[in-house]
C-alpha cells in the first residue's frame, strides 16, 4: 500500500488480515515475556516533541511562526518508562516486565514495514545482577531464534550500535561495539533489516533513576526490543 501523498511519512493503514498478522506477531513476543514471568505494563507514549499551533484556523497551518513549543514529547522507545517506574526503589529481587507502545523516530527515508516515523514496539525489560541478566537473555534469545526459524526468516545476529549517538559521541558508539552491549537480529532478505535488538545498559539507567539492589548497589538493566511493524511485514511477505 502506498502512502497518501500529502502525508509521505504516515504509518501504514491496516485492516483484516494485516491486523491479524500484526497481533499474532506481538502475541508471540508477549508469550516469550510471560514464559519468563514478565509482568505486563502499559506506559505513556511521550518523549519526542510534537508542536501545537498558535492558530488552528490559519491557512499556512504549519508555518514555523505558527508552531508553539510544548512540554510533552513522543517516545522513541518503550523501555525508558520502565526505569522511571522503578525510580528510587530498592529491588529485593530481579525484575522483568514487558510493554508494547507506539514509538516515533525521524528517519532519513521512509518505507512501510522498514522505516517509519510512527511504529509499534514490544519490549522486555530486565533489572537485576549481571549473572541473572545473562542467563535470562540467553534463554530469551533462544526463544527468538525458534520463532524466526519457524517463520522461515533468513536471519543472523550481529553486534551493532545505537543510532542515537551524536558525532561528538563517536567514542561511546565504538565502546558499545567493542563491549558488544548491543546485538541485533538481522533479516537478510530482501535487504538486511534489524528486527530485534538486545541492549545491555550496565548501570547507566539505574544510576540516573536511583534504582538499587538490596545491598544498595545499582542494578544492571537490559532490554530486548521487537520491531512489530518489521516482523509483521516480513511474516506476511513470507506467506505470500
Amino acid at each position: 500500500m502506498n502512502p497518501i501523498p500529502e502525508f509521505p511519512t504516515a504509518a501504514p493503514l491496516r485492516d483484516g488480515a494485516a491486523i491479524s498478522c500484526f497481533e499474532e506477531a506481538d502475541r508471540e513476543f508477549l508469550q516469550i515475556g510471560q514464559r519468563h514471568d514478565a509482568r505486563e505494563l502499559q506506559f505513556p507514549h511521550l518523549l519526542m516533541i510534537a508542536c501545537a499551533c498558535h492558530d488552528p484556523l490559519r491557512e499556512s497551518l504549519f508555518a514555523s511562526e505558527n508552531l508553539a513549543p510544548q512540554e510533552w514529547y513522543l517516545s522513541p522507545a518503550v523501555c525508558y518508562h520502565a526505569y522511571a517506574h522503578y525510580q528510587g526503589q530498592v529491588l529485593a529481587d530481579p525484575q522483568i516486565v514487558t510493554a508494547r507502545g507506539r514509538c516515533y523516530r525521524r528517519e532519513a527515508s521512509f518505507q512501510f514495514g522498514r522505516r517509519q516515523l510512527e511504529f509499534e514496539m514490544r519490549e522486555i525489560v530486565l533489572l537485576g545482577d549481571p549473572e541473572w541478566l545473562n542467563e535470562k537473555i540467553a534463554l530469551i534469545r533462544a526463544d527468538i531464534d525458534r520463532i524466526a526459524d519457524r517463520c522461515g526468516l533468513p536471519v543472523h545476529w550481529e553486534t551493532a550500535e545505537d543510532p542515537f549517538f551524536l558525532p561528538t559521541a563517536k567514542g561511546k558508539a565504538l565502546m558499545q561495539r567493542l563491549l558488544e552491549t548491543k546485538n541485533e537480529l538481522v533479516c537478510d532478505e530482501p535487504e538486511p533489516l534489524a528486527i530485534t535488538s538486545i541492549n545491555r545498559h550496565g548501570t547507566f539507567f539505574a544510576d540516573r533513576f536511583a534504582i538499587r539492589q538490596s545491598d544498595k548497589t545499582p542494578v544492571q538493566t537490559a532490554c530486548i526490543a521487537f520491531g512489530l511493524d518489521r516482523w509483521a511485514a516480513l511474516r506476511n511477505s513470507n506467506t505470500l
